[in-house]
């Protein structure tokens, strides 16, 4: 009976080894997109970054405000509703200690208690801060979350009038605290650690839009207090963070390229350019590399390089649901030391963690791989990295970076090219650029002095200037040809305006076929100016413009710029003929035709710091250009100066007009054709009794 019980128990284990090891183990699905950004600066989605790992919700907590951790994975949680701070150690899954008023007057009676903890900060000497907004004070606990100190409102004068309701708090390596607000726009409260104001650390500066600007010009200062659209109150900030190495970080809410900022001693931007955040952040930190994370509390989490460039972004807002790795109000955001994100929605109260993939990892790998130096191990992995996300910007500029510092400037401008970062491929040009420099220089100059000699010679041998007359005769006879001619009179019109247009005034010069024809080559090289520029210069794809449109627009300006002008012109007395005005610009766009193929040209030979000479030349063209057709304009109709520029200022005036009255027919014609319609089809289902 033994033998048999023994024989059925190992039966039955066997079969159920064997159940266990078919049936698969559900890993973690991600529960919303990641994105990163194209070379376009647009989102767009990528690989997973990180999954959604633990959730956490019997805690008892009630809005959750702050999270952060301790060197030995112990979470410190500022349960806002329960007026409490709680310690959650992640590894054994318990709690450690809980700080509300009865444990904490219980080691100092001297404890005030807590009414509405909201911000939470370790100190680089192990001190917990705590931000009380409805207490008007930060607490401050020794390493062993004994009480030590209050700091209340400050008592400077220049504080005064000034609310005090802290919300956030960070601590640098001096301990001079830095508090976040409630009401105050002024910037980030900085002060010392005996209490005293110190000033304040970081403000947000407003941008005026060009309405504003308008009316503040027009509005008296009655007017502009009183005015909604001339609020100039600067975005507030929502969370303030400092780092090991005591670098503070800052984020506001609000619409702009400076949410996120990463603060120099002085509290100036330390990012000097665009950096791409949401509207409603409400926390950042850094992991130990330092890579930024901040949240936002539309529900998501964002990461950045040290640098500030956006690596990817995860996450989304639900709504009366609960998604683990959705958010209904994301308030916090903090890393464990195993570099897993962890989070709290302040409407659920529950905590969520993330874990990287090995996308993230080796994105991760590869940042600290080239901060170290290490570029050879860096290329590897934004190879690997390019292997798993073809289209990945971050992994191709991170290729080009390391093919840079490893001195392997072409291979470094390909994929900065295809990064789209103009920047970096500006110095990986310059690089290469200079080496054809110093390998071609000097065969350069020999063939400049062979051509000097050359013209020399020929000089010394055609003393008669025969050669001379002979070139001479041969442009003539090309001249003389009837459109070729007329064509390269405009040259002639740009140097010398008064005299040419006076010889196409008395119909010595010029046609119509011919200005048709340098119309259409302007048109040709325009266009050619709008697609063809070096990559460092062209900032428009030919797939993003609606060429039909450009065609329609051009022509349409230039004719009813010909018309207007005629029309006024006949008006006040100008004696240029519909033909001549016609002309006219013609024969004066050759300095902008040249200007912008110069400008083409030279694109493809400068660097970003050398971007001054093609705005000289572009400015040259325009100018001249604008300055040969008002002269044109002036000999034609036989204005002076101020007769001239009379007759553009109505030009330009019945030209808006005329827009204007187009478009309200255009609008009005789309309307009744649509109430035809409309009647037709009433009318036929009237008839045949057919819906």
């Amino acid at each position: 009976m033994k033998n048999y019980l023994r024989k059925s128990l190992v039966l039955l284990l066997a079969l159920m080894m064997t159940a266990m090891s078919v049936i698969s183990v559900a890993a973690s699905q991600a529960t919303s997109f990641t994105y990163t950004l194209d070379d376009e600066q647009k989102y767009v989605r990528t690989q997973d970054a990180y999954l959604p790992d633990r959730t956490i919700t019997n805690l008892g907590l009630v809005n959750p405000n702050d999270i952060l951790f301790d060197d030995n994975n112990n979470m410190y949680i500022a349960d806002t509703g329960n007026k409490r701070i709680v310690i959650y150690n992640i590894d054994s899954e318990k709690v450690v200690k809980i700080l509300d008023d009865a444990t904490v007057k219980k080691q100092n009676p001297a404890f005030p208690g807590f009414s509405s903890p909201k911000g939470l900060f370790r100190s680089h000497d192990g001190d917990l801060y705590v931000a009380d907004a409805e207490a008007m004070a930060v607490y401050r606990f020794s390493a062993n979350l004994v009480f030590k100190k209050k700091y209340a409102k400050p008592t400077a004068v220049i504080f005064a009038d000034t609310n005090y309701k802290p919300t956030k708090v960070a601590v640098d390596t001096g301990n001079n605290l830095y508090v976040v607000s409630e009401g105050v726009y002024a910037g980030i409260i900085q002060m010392a650690e005996t209490g005293e104001f110190l000033g304040y650390f970081a403000s947000n500066k407003t941008k005026l839009t060009p309405q504003q600007r308008f009316l503040k010009l027009i509005y008296n200062k009655e007017q502009q207090k009183n005015s909604e659209l001339l609020n100039t109150t600067p975005p507030p900030f929502e969370n303030i963070y400092v780092d090991k190495d005591g670098t503070a970080y800052s984020v506001s809410t609000g619409d702009g390229t400076d949410m996120l900022k990463k603060h120099s001693t002085k509290g100036t931007n330390m990012y000097t350019g665009d950096v791409i955040s949401t509207q409603s952040m409400t926390d950042v930190t850094t992991d130990s590399d330092g890579i930024i994370y901040t949240s936002d509390k539309e529900g998501y989490i964002t990461a950045y390089t040290t640098a500030g460039e956006l690596i990817f972004q995860l996450g989304a807002k639900v709504d009366n649901v609960s998604i683990s790795g959705l958010f209904q109000n994301l308030t916090t955001i903090a890393i464990d030391n195993k570099n897993n994100i962890w989070t709290a929605d302040g409407e659920t109260s529950y905590l969520q963690s993330f874990r990287p993939t090995e996308y993230a990892n080796t994105i991760f790998k590869a940042l600290k791989e080239y901060e170290n130096g290490e570029y050879t191990e860096a290329l590897g992995d934004w190879n690997y990295v390019l292997r798993l996300n073809q289209m990945s910007v971050l992994a191709h500029n991170g290729v080009a970076k390391a093919y840079y510092n490893n001195e392997e400037y072409k291979k470094a401008m390909k994929d900065y090219e295809i990064a789209g970062n103009r920047e970096g491929y500006s110095l990986a040009f310059w690089e290469v650029r200079n080496k054809i420099i110093q390998k071609y220089i000097g065969p350069f100059l020999v063939a400049v002095v062979c051509l000097i000699l050359l013209k020399l010679v020929v000089g010394l041998i055609d003393k008669k200037k025969r050669i001379k007359r002979f070139r001479r005769k041969m442009v003539q006879r090309i001249l003389r040809l009837p459109i070729i001619g007329e064509i390269g009179y405009a040259f002639r019109c740009a140097r010398h305006p008064i005299e040419r247009y006076y010889e196409i005034r008395v119909g010595r010069h010029g046609s119509v076929i011919s200005a048709t024809i340098i119309y259409i080559i302007f048109f040709a090289v325009y266009m050619w100016y709008q697609t063809g520029k070096g990559f460092i210069y062209q900032y428009t794809d030919v797939e993003d413009m609606d060429i039909g449109a450009i065609v329609v627009g051009f022509f349409a300006i230039l004719i009813l710029f010909i018309i207007c002008n005629f029309l006024v012109t006949s008006i006040t007395d100008g004696d240029g003929t519909l033909k001549q005005v016609y002309m006219i610009p013609a024969y004066g766009l050759m300095p902008l035709m040249f200007a912008m193929i110069a400008t083409i040209v030279c694109s493809y030979g400068l660097t970003y710091n050398e971007s001054f000479i093609l705005t000289v030349i572009m400015v040259i063209g325009t100018v001249w250009t604008i300055a040969t057709i008002f002269n044109g304009l002036s000999t034609i109709h036989d204005y002076d100066f101020s007769g001239t520029v009379l007759s553009l200022i109505i030009t330009f005036i019945f030209m808006l007009i005329s827009a204007i009255v187009v478009l309200i027919i255009i609008i009005l014609s789309d309307q009744l054709f649509s109430f035809i319609t409309t009647v037709g089809k009433e009318i036929i289902r009237n008839v045949t009794g057919q819906a």
